[in-house]
């Protein structure tokens, strides 16, 4: 394992000593810069939710909106309450209302999304309170443990491993493993995302998403 890492009980790669980054309006416009592709996985993404649950929610939680392609198309599409919570109120479209962090973990939620966002939050025991029916989840796909005695040379090179930014790490079993832990049945796992975001020559797998029903 590379210095200053572990390896949790549930298999989750975990940054130990870090410094915490800014979540700003700079950080933000990288993903302005890519405006056609986030808007194609916000869809993407809520095509995918519907298929899985069979029905439109009846309220949608993005934590993490970032420029809120996807809790825009959740309005679009006709969910009733759509609400973006975010470290900052960043812009919302038309219908969408802002909810700071406190207030979003005593509301109650049909489905709660958090796409590119679970590996960046530090204290992950926030799951456990979370008043969700549905969670879907975007994160880096780890392939440490899968690469076996070529794991530590692959994450080090890794271009997700990103200190100070991500700080948790997962594959498969360990995402599955630690949900469980807090409440959560997973419904399915794919890396459907792969499709728009793997780079040029890059091999996947690169993100695993999935949805888990809570307890």
């Amino acid at each position: 394992m590379l210095q200053n890492y572990s390896l949790d009980s549930f298999g989750v790669i975990h940054q130990i000593e870090f410094t915490p980054i800014t979540y700003d309006r700079a950080y933000l416009s990288y993903y302005d810069a890519k405006s056609d592709r986030t808007i194609k996985l916000g869809y993407q993404r809520l095509g995918w939710l519907l298929g899985v649950l069979g029905r439109i929610p009846e309220s949608v939680l993005e934590i993490g909106y970032g420029t809120g392609t996807f809790v825009e198309a959740a309005q679009i599409t006709g969910v009733k309450r759509c609400v973006g919570c975010d470290v900052e109120p960043f812009p919302l479209p038309a219908g969408v209302t802002f909810m700071d962090w406190q207030w979003a973990m005593q509301e109650k939620w049909d489905l709660t999304a958090m796409f590119d966002v679970l590996e960046h939050i530090p204290d992950l025991s926030f799951l456990r309170r979370l008043d969700t029916q549905y969670l879907a989840l975007a994160v880096p796909y780890c392939r440490w443990r899968e690469l076996g005695d070529g794991g530590d040379d692959w994450l080090k090179s890794w271009r997700m491993l990103l200190p100070n930014e991500h700080l948790h790490h997962f594959d498969r079993d360990s995402l599955v493993a630690m949900l469980a832990h807090h409440g959560y049945d997973c419904l399915t796992l794919n890396t459907f995302e792969d499709g728009i975001r793997l780079r040029a020559g890059e091999i996947g797998p690169n993100i695993l998403s999935g949805v888990f029903r809570k307890r």
